[in-house]
């Protein structure tokens, strides 16, 4: 979704109303687990724990009315979302890609392998390959085990008892994110993102996409929103510019694997949509 994170907080840093659908859902992500989850068992690399967090984010989002149940992108997310995961398994998990509300692009994945995915960034997309690189990232993001870090550090910083209590007394939102931009360990750091770009460029290439989908779209990102990206609840995150820069050396270095793939936009005017088979479906 997700690419961004630096090693240093802006610690006034308030997130913008467009930004709040994506803090919202990694909000979730914590406000979800009980207390008692954040043991250290709990964080362990235990997959039963992973799949009770995902679906404690699940239930959470379901709550609060954020899940897109019908969308005429569905037939296009699961097509797109099915090869890559095909291209990153052997995988314990299956990987199920969701569509959340939202105005404003982002994308974030959660352990036990839901892929949250919000309304405009599908309407942002130009084509499946552009798709196929965020969802190779945030797949990436999972298959290197970045998210299960994030959590093992905020154990390990043990600020969870003093997060979860404002999750769960917080009258107002606006606290909430204010909050959460003054947390580093809720974010990716940047070299985490340089690797889930890689990994989303080779999973996309795997699976018979242009890699330079996820170029093409940081560029259109960049030009909607500035250096943003798509996984905005990052506070610093590297910015986009140094992130193309990054996948084009990496292309380069592993001719191998990327030198069928050219930087030729193909013609389109957006992902197809469907009218069939339009329901949120989910795999055990």
């Amino acid at each position: 979704m997700r690419f961004f994170n630096a090693m240093h907080t802006r610690k006034n840093w308030t997130p913008p109303p467009s930004h709040r659908a994506t803090l919202a859902g990694l909000a979730a992500v914590a406000a979800a687990i009980s207390l008692s989850s954040f043991t250290q068992a709990a964080l362990a690399d235990s997959h039963d724990q992973e799949r009770q967090i995902g679906q404690q984010v699940y239930t959470d989002l379901r709550n609060k009315n954020q899940i897109v149940d019908q969308s005429p992108y569905y037939p296009v997310l699961r097509a797109v979302g099915k090869r890559i995961s095909d291209a990153a398994a052997p995988h314990w998990y299956p990987l199920n890609f969701i569509i959340v509300k939202g105005n404003q692009a982002n994308a974030f994945s959660v352990p036990g392998g839901n892929i949250y995915v919000n309304e405009a960034l599908l309407h942002t997309a130009a084509n499946q390959d552009e798709l196929a690189g965020v969802l190779g990232h945030e797949t990436g993001h999972l298959e290197l085990g970045h998210v299960m870090d994030r959590l093992r550090k905020a154990q390990q910083y043990n600020l969870i008892g003093g997060i979860l209590g404002i999750f769960v007394h917080s009258q107002m939102q606006a606290t909430l994110l204010n909050f959460l931009a003054n947390y580093s360990f809720l974010n990716f750091n940047r070299a985490q993102e340089y690797q889930a770009d890689h990994e989303g460029a080779i999973l996309a290439s795997r699976a018979g996409y242009n890699p330079w989908g996820e170029i093409w779209f940081f560029r259109k990102l960049d030009k909607l929103y500035g250096n943003a990206g798509f996984e905005q609840y990052v506070q610093d995150h590297p910015s986009g510019t140094d992130r193309i820069a990054r996948l084009q050396s990496f292309f380069q270095s592993n001719p191998s694997q990327f030198s069928r793939w050219h930087d030729l936009m193909p013609s389109g005017k957006g992902l197809a949509t469907s009218g069939s088979n339009t329901h949120l479906v989910l795999t055990q």
